[in-house]
C-alpha cells in the first residue's frame, strides 16, 4: 500500500467519524437542572386608624372705621365671618387702638387604614444531578485535550498532503 493511499484511507475514516463524534459530544453533555420548590406566602392584614392633620380654618373681618368730630376713631360697622375651628374677635380700646384676636384649633381626623404584612419563606431550588467526582472531572479534562490533539493532527496531515500534491 502506498503512503498516499494509506493517508487518504485514514483521512476518509476521520471525515466519516467526525459527524458522529460531534453528535455524541453535543448529546452527552447536559447541564444541571434546578427544580423549583413550592413556597407558601402568608400575609397578615392589620386594620388601624391613621391620624391626619387638617389645616386650620380661617375667618374674615370687614370693618368700617371713621373719625368723629373730636378726632376719635369710631367703628361704623363690623362684619365677622367665623368658621367651625376659627373664632375671630375685633375690639377698639379706649385709646382708639384696634385689637384683633384669633383663636384656631387644629383639626385631627382619624381615617381607617389597612396594613398588609407579607411574610414569605423563600426556598432555594436544588440541583437534581449530583456533582462529578474527581476521576470524572479528570476524564472530562483529558478528553478535551485528546479532542484538541486529534484536530491538530488532522490539520497537520491534511496540510502535508496539500503540500505534497502541490510539488
Amino acid at each position: 500500500m502506498k503512503p498516499y493511499d494509506y493517508i487518504m484511507d485514514k483521512v476518509s475514516r476521520c471525515i466519516t467519524l467526525a459527524p458522529f463524534m460531534c453528535l455524541i459530544l453535543i448529546c452527552s453533555c447536559r447541564t444541571i437542572k434546578y427544580v423549583p420548590v413550592e413556597s407558601n406566602a402568608d400575609s397578615v392584614v392589620v386594620e388601624k386608624l391613621v391620624e391626619v392633620q387638617l389645616p386650620p380654618d380661617s375667618a374674615t373681618i370687614r370693618a368700617l372705621l371713621e373719625c368723629d368730630e373730636n378726632g376719635k376713631v369710631v367703628l361704623n360697622w363690623l362684619d365677622i365671618a367665623n368658621s367651625k375651628n376659627a373664632q375671630a374677635q375685633l375690639t377698639i380700646d379706649s385709646l382708639g387702638n384696634l385689637l384683633a384676636k384669633m383663636k384656631t384649633q387644629p383639626d385631627t381626623v382619624y381615617l381607617p387604614s389597612k396594613e398588609v404584612t407579607v411574610t414569605k419563606e423563600v426556598q432555594v431550588p436544588y440541583p437534581v444531578e449530583k456533582e462529578l467526582t474527581g476521576w470524572q472531572k479528570l476524564f472530562v479534562n483529558v478528553g478535551g485535550w485528546a479532542i484538541g490533539i486529534v484536530i491538530i493532527t488532522i490539520l497537520v496531515v491534511v496540510g502535508r498532503m496539500v503540500y505534497k500534491l502541490k510539488k
